[in-house]
């Protein structure tokens, strides 16, 4: 991957196709490498666009800075790659911690960002995802690091869906085996520590919900509807409150869908910038 330097903190990212830029933002810990997989970068590169992946910092081969990190970071690390590849009104395509990236994003750099797309990161904070950021921000505290059994174990039990979990032994091992080589998907331990204060910090901003308002490019939010985190009620209401806000449910998937459910997801993505 080529990389920028943004503010000393080096960014890798990858550039793929011709036409009006599209930028993928990540979730926690994700690898640019997940949108080949689910099939979302190359579906817009033939759909005429120019695919921008990254690795957000703390994410291989981007640098990983002492924790904690902030979402003010991290947006500011995509508005630097976006101004070093001197790209405007980009279509920025978020995933969970990625579509609060592209949601400051679109707050603070509007020049940057034509369009948005907010995919299970959207919407006011919940009772479960309160739980899960106290827990996380204790085993901070008491450990310094958060234990990749723990992680392992959190991302398995949100990202499939409840008959998934209870009835499809074969897909739930096969999830086991892909969140074990995900551990190497960090640059280091302070990526985990960093990116989980980092989402601390957003989801509890008593103001994040009003900032909607203030978005004036046109936004997709998608949810699915076994989603743990972001539930298809709070993707609502987020869309409800961008002046632009459109909302789109995935049936049958939880916050995994990207993965789970990639032809599902991929066509509303590609049916919103058409219309563009």
């Amino acid at each position: 991957m080529d990389s920028v330097s943004v503010d000393g903190v080096r960014i890798a990212y990858e550039q793929a196709g011709q036409g009006q830029p599209v930028v993928l933002a990540g979730g926690t810990g994700m690898p640019p490498v997940a949108w080949q997989l689910c099939g979302m970068r190359d579906a817009l590169v033939q759909a005429g666009h120019e695919v921008i992946t990254y690795a957000a910092r703390g994410v291989a081969p981007s640098h990983a800075p002492p924790a904690p990190y902030t979402m003010a970071q991290l947006a500011a690390d995509l508005a630097g790659l976006l101004d070093t590849l001197d790209v405007r009104e980009a279509h920025v395509v978020g995933y969970s911690l990625g579509s609060f990236t592209a949601e400051l994003l679109a707050r603070t750099r509007p020049d940057l960002v034509g369009s948005l797309v907010l995919m299970a990161g959207a919407g006011p904070l919940t009772g479960v995802l309160d739980a899960v950021l106290h827990t996380e921000s204790e085993l901070i505290a008491a450990t310094g690091t958060l234990p990749p059994a723990f992680m392992r174990l959190q991302t398995l039990l949100a990202s499939l869906a409840p008959s998934v979990l209870c009835e499809d032994e074969p897909q739930v091992r096969q999830w086991l085996e892909l969140l074990s080589a995900q551990e190497e998907a960090w640059t280091s331990t302070e990526g985990a520590t960093g990116q989980s204060a980092a989402a601390d910090g957003w989801l509890r901003d008593s103001t994040r919900m009003a900032a909607l308002g203030s978005i004036t490019a046109p936004a997709l939010v998608i949810c699915f509807e076994h989603d743990l985190y972001f539930p298809p009620r709070c993707g609502r209401t987020a869309a409800a409150a961008l002046p632009y806000g459109q909302f789109v449910r995935i049936p049958g998937a939880a916050h995994g869908g990207l993965l789970t459910h990639p032809a599902q997801v991929v066509e509303p993505v590609l049916a919103f910038l058409r219309r563009l």
